[in-house]
């Protein structure tokens, strides 16, 4: 095979600590964190969510009744939001909830 004819695979990377650190100017809206937040919840099957703010520490905890993380995994996975068909068509989950709140 000739160099002009030659082939190459390319395959998307990434960078994944510059990729964290990038993540933070996404999810700089507190608005966002919380309508990720209830999105898991709703996903888990929640029917009670409570949320607290303690301003002077700038805690946030978000409880709910759901069924919890099945696969620890889900949490590092990108763009993976595990919603149905209809759900993804309607809503748009971006799968970044859990880095949402990290970065929050």
């Amino acid at each position: 095979m000739s160099k002009a004819t030659k082939t190459t695979e390319t395959a998307l990377r990434v960078n994944q600590e510059k990729l964290v650190n990038n993540l933070r100017f996404s999810f700089t809206n507190a608005t966002s964190v919380l309508a990720e937040m209830m999105q898991n919840s709703r996903r888990a099957g929640a029917t009670k969510v409570e949320i607290d703010f303690v301003p002077e520490t700038k805690t946030l905890t978000f409880r709910d009744d759901g069924c919890g993380i099945g696969d620890y995994q889900t949490l590092f996975t990108l763009a993976e939001s595990g919603w149905d068909a209809e759900t993804i068509e309607n809503e748009m989950p971006f799968g970044l909830g859990f880095l949402s709140a990290l970065f929050v």
